[in-house]
């Protein structure tokens, strides 16, 4: 393993944190300042698979697997939009693979729950890990792939 230089690190970490607040204040149109366009992203469970939408019970079968910015952003726009959330990740660990490729693993929590200070009666809570692909594009760092274990989840 590799340690990239620090400004690196710290560029992606500047983005990863970008990230957790764009996402928590739904701000998916500025979501190209940190992935590509054709990112992928994959969002499993502790067994490796898959985690499917809410509506999985009424038959849905679409994992939640992305392979455009885009695609994520309106499925996450729509998903959310009752919904107020936070997500906390950890510094991260870094490994530069190549002079212009870092793979970062984050830690995460995060929580939702219904919009509206005290409002309504499901509220969920869980944590895993990001691991991504980090890519130098035009002098600065984009994520081309985010993947997500969840490895605790509950809803009260």
């Amino acid at each position: 393993m590799t340690q990239p230089p620090p400004e690196v690190v710290e560029r992606i970490r500047h983005k990863k944190a970008q990230y957790t607040r764009l996402a928590d204040t739904k701000q998916w149109d500025k979501f190209d300042t940190i992935f590509v366009d054709n990112a992928t992203f994959h969002f499993v469970d502790i067994d490796g698979k898959a985690i499917f939408p809410p509506d999985a019970a009424a038959g849905a079968d679409s994992p939640h697997t992305w392979v455009s910015r885009d695609a994520w952003a309106a499925f996450f726009d729509k998903g959310l939009a009752d919904f107020q959330v936070i997500h906390q990740v950890g510094p991260g660990e870094f490994d530069m693979v190549q002079e212009d490729e870092v793979r970062a693993v984050f830690s995460v929590l995060y929580h939702s729950g219904p919009k509206g200070y005290g409002a309504g009666d499901k509220h969920e809570t869980g944590g895993g890990h990001y691991r991504e692909k980090w890519v130098r594009k035009e002098g600065d760092w984009f994520c081309t792939d985010l993947w997500m274990q969840r490895l605790y989840h509950r809803v009260t």
